[in-house]
């Protein structure tokens, strides 16, 4: 009498989501700790920054407590924004290494290929923050333990922000010079506009009105609420971030399956 052989289950797309992502996850991540070189030297240099601008924001003050608490979160936020194309590049690369149609028909889907990109890049770019915090702390008396377990979740929020906004223009984004070219414009914008370098409070009242659209305003506001126990404007920061999160990472997951090189 034949034997009939069992078919394998088939196990369903959703339940195997986590593994993929962990996959591609694992994957970017090693890529990320093979070429270090980009988040270091912004990090290194928030600190030279931080230490050439003191006297600046001394002679400033804030309005909203120490001066440090508003340059901390102000480097912070500027050198995130500045490792932008960091987090397009890992997005962009499967294309140039003609990679990226293979991660299409994969049966990860867009998804997972983009959450398992964000997640590595995520934890780098909160490393990153931390290096800023740490040495604001150690140097010049920036208060961690007042921001406790917010401070940490708004750094992990708007590091998620960036990655999700370069993901974004990785998919969007033909070229390695567009890349470039769109990135650093829009970094330094939303730096300038955020009054992370320099002091909203110094600059024109139109740039105050127009640094509310600013997603980096709104992570550099949370930051220093963390510390100084604003529940409120530390609430709205955060809710702004994670949507604006999750609007960008929309964006991408509608571009990304139909990108070309």
């Amino acid at each position: 009498m034949a034997t009939e052989s069992a078919s394998p289950t088939a196990v369903p797309r959703w339940a195997a989501a986590p593994r993929r992502t962990a996959v591609i996850a694992r994957h970017t991540g090693v890529l990320l700790l093979r070429e270090p070189g980009t988040v270091i030297a912004y990090a290194v240099m928030s600190i030279l920054l931080m230490i050439v601008l003191r006297p600046v924001y001394q002679r400033l003050g804030s309005p909203d407590g120490p001066a440090i608490n508003q340059q901390a979160a102000g480097l912070a936020v500027m050198f995130t924004l500045l490792a932008l194309d960091m987090a397009g590049q890992t997005l962009l690369s499967e294309r140039t290494w003609r990679t990226w149609d293979r991660l299409r028909t994969s049966p990860a889907g867009p998804a997972a290929v983009l959450l398992g990109k964000a997640l590595p890049l995520t934890v780098v770019f909160a490393l990153q923050q931390a290096v800023t915090f740490g040495f604001a702390a150690a140097a010049f008396g920036f208060d961690v333990a007042a921001g406790s377990w917010r401070l940490a979740v708004m750094v992990l929020a708007w590091a998620l922000c960036v990655s999700c906004c370069g993901l974004a223009l990785g998919a969007w984004v033909r070229t390695q010079g567009q890349l470039a070219a769109v990135s650093d414009i829009g970094a330094l914008t939303v730096t300038c506009l955020s009054g992370c370098l320099v002091p909203l409070f110094v600059l024109p009242h139109w740039v105050s009105d127009v640094a509310k659209f600013s997603p980096g305003y709104w992570a550099s506001r949370g930051f220093q609420a963390a510390v100084t126990g604003d529940h409120a404007v530390y609430d709205k920061a955060l809710t702004i971030t994670l949507t604006v999160s999750l609007l960008v990472l929309a964006l991408a997951a509608i571009r990304a399956p139909r990108a070309v090189r």
